[in-house]
C-alpha cells in the first residue's frame, strides 16, 4: 500500500497532487460530481449563441459571414457529448476551458471587426468594469477547474479585456481597485484555498478507504468472505445462534507417515497446497471452514449465513474434494513430491470425509481477548467419529442417516448402508451410510 502521506502531498503552486496517479482519482472522483452541471451548461450555451448570433444580427444590421461561426460553436459545444469518458474523466476542466475561451476570443474579433456597429447597437466598454467581478466569480466559483486552470483563463480574460478597457473613461480610482484587484485577489486566495481542501479531505478519505479494504482484505483472508462481511456489518459482534446445519469434518490419510521425511518448511508448503486447492471447492459450494487443525479441515454449511439444502450441499462438496485431490495426486506425481509417501509404499494420498446434520450453537467462542467463530453442540462430535468411521468400513466419505434422508434422488441412488456404530454416550447405534 502507498504511503499516505506521499498520496496526499500537495503541490503549493499548482495545488495539484504530486503523485499522477493520485491526480488522476482526484479528477475521476471531481468528474463524477460535475459531470451533470457540465453537460448543462454545454446546452445551456449552446442555446444562449442561437439568441447571442440574433442580437449581434441585429446590432450590425446586415448578414456578414463571421455570423457562420455561431453554428460553427454549437456545433463544436455539442460535439462535447463525443468526446471519449475516459478523456473527460481526466481533462474535463482544460476541454470546458479551452470550449469556453475560443467563443470568448471569437466575441473578441467581433468587437475588433465591428466597433462601430456594436456600440450603435448598445455595446459600452464601461459595463466592462462591472461585468468583470462577475466573471471573475463564475471562472473562480462555478467553472468546475483547478486552480492553474481557472487561473490560467482570468489572464487571459484580463489580457483580451485590456483594449476595450483603455476606451474607459472619467471612471474613479477606486472603482478601478474594487473592479478589478480586490476582487480577483479574494477570489484567487478563496480558490487556492477551497482547491488545497477538497484535495485535502479527499487524500483523507482514500486513505480511510484503503485502511478498511486492507482490513477487510485480511479479514477475508482468515475468515472467509461471508463471514468477514458479517463481522464487519455487525461490528464483530456475532452472539451465539442456534442453527440446523450441516458439518463436515475431513482429514489425511497416513498423514504422519506422508510428512515424517519433509522439512518443517516443504510439510508446510504441502499442506498450504492442499488446504488451498480445497478451500475452492469449499467456497464452490458455499461451505465455511471453522478450522484447521493439522491436516483436517473442519466445514459448516448454513452458517454464519443459512443455506438452503446445506446436506446436499456437503455431500456433493465431498466429492469434488475427492476429485480435487486426485487432480493433486497426479500433479505431486509430476513434480516428484510423490516421493515423500511412495518411499513408504503409499501410492497416493487419500482422504476421509465424515458429514453429519443437526443442531449447534454458532458463534463467536473464546476470550475477550481472542475470539473464533466455531460451532458447538452434539452435532460437530458425530461428524468427527463418522470420519473415523471410514477406517472401520474401508470408505472415504461416511454420513449419518439425516443426511441420507434429505439427499437428492441422485445422491440417494449412489449412496449405500456401510454398517453401525455405537458412539459415545448413546445405546442406539448409529447407521453409517458412504457414496
Amino acid at each position: 500500500m502507498t504511503d499516505s502521506n506521499d498520496l496526499a502531498r500537495i503541490d503549493r503552486y499548482t495545488c495539484k497532487f504530486e503523485n499522477p496517479v493520485m491526480e488522476d482519482r482526484f479528477m475521476a472522483y471531481k468528474w463524477v460530481r460535475v459531470k451533470n452541471p457540465i453537460n448543462f451548461a454545454i446546452i445551456f450555451f449552446a442555446v444562449i449563441f442561437i439568441f447571442d448570433a440574433y442580437n449581434v444580427y441585429n446590432m450590425i444590421g446586415e448578414f456578414k459571414l463571421f455570423l457562420l461561426g455561431y453554428p460553427v460553436f454549437i456545433l463544436l459545444y455539442l460535439s462535447w457529448f463525443k468526446f471519449p469518458e475516459r478523456l473527460k474523466k481526466q481533462k474535463f476542466d482544460i476541454i470546458f476551458a479551452c470550449l469556453f475561451m475560443s467563443y470568448h476570443f471569437f466575441q473578441i474579433a467581433q468587437m475588433v471587426a465591428f466597433p462601430d456597429a456594436l456600440a450603435e447597437g448598445g455595446f459600452n466598454p464601461n459595463d466592462m468594469l462591472a461585468f468583470l467581478p462577475t466573471l471573475f466569480l463564475f471562472i473562480y466559483i462555478l467553472f468546475p477547474g483547478n486552480f492553474v486552470t481557472s487561473v490560467t483563463m482570468t489572464i487571459i480574460f484580463l489580457l483580451t479585456f485590456i483594449p476595450p478597457l483603455m476606451q474607459v473613461q472619467d471612471v474613479h480610482i477606486s472603482v478601478w481597485i474594487f473592479s478589478l484587484p480586490v476582487p480577483l485577489i479574494l477570489l484567487t486566495y478563496n480558490k487556492y484555498n477551497s482547491e488545497h481542501r477538497n484535495r485535502s479531505d479527499f487524500a483523507k478519505s482514500v486513505s480511510i478507504d484503503e485502511t478498511k479494504n486492507l482490513m477487510q482484505t485480511t479479514l477475508k483472508r482468515y475468515f472467509g468472505d461471508v463471514l468477514s462481511d458479517k463481522m464487519l456489518k455487525e461490528g464483530g459482534e456475532l452472539d451465539g445462534e442456534n442453527k440446523w446445519v450441516s458439518i463436515l469434518f475431513s482429514d489425511l490419510s497416513s498423514y504422519s507417515t506422508i510428512t515424517e521425511n519433509m522439512s518443517p518448511e516443504v510439510a508446510l508448503e504441502f499442506l498450504n497446497e492442499y488446504f488451498t486447492a480445497m478451500h475452492e471447492v469449499i467456497k464452490e459450494f458455499n461451505g465455511h471452514i471453522l478450522n484447521y487443525i493439522g491436516d483436517s479441515i473442519m466445514v459448516v454449511f448454513g452458517a454464519p449465513e443459512k443455506l438452503k439444502n446445506h446436506e446436499n450441499q456437503a455431500v456433493k462438496c465431498s466429492l469434488k474434494m475427492k476429485e480435487k485431490l486426485k487432480e493433486l495426486n497426479h500433479k505431486w506425481d509430476e513434480d516428484e513430491t510423490s516421493r515423500y509417501w511412495k518411499n513408504h509404499d503409499i501410492e497416493s494420498i487419500t482422504m476421509r470425509i465424515g458429514i453429519h446434520t443437526g443442531s449447534v450453537i454458532a458463534g463467536n467462542l473464546g476470550s475477550q481477548e481472542m475470539l473464533q467463530y466455531s460451532t458447538i453442540g452434539d452435532t460437530v462430535n458425530v461428524s468427527a467419529r463418522l470420519e473415523q468411521a471410514n477406517k472401520d468400513f474401508n470408505t472415504e466419505i461416511s454420513f449419518s442417516h439425516e443426511i441420507y434422508t434429505a439427499l437428492t434422488k441422485e445422491l440417494y441412488d449412489q449412496s449405500s448402508l456401510s454398517g453401525e456404530i455405537t458412539l459415545k454416550g448413546r445405546t442406539t447405534p448409529t447407521k453409517v451410510y458412504s457414496i
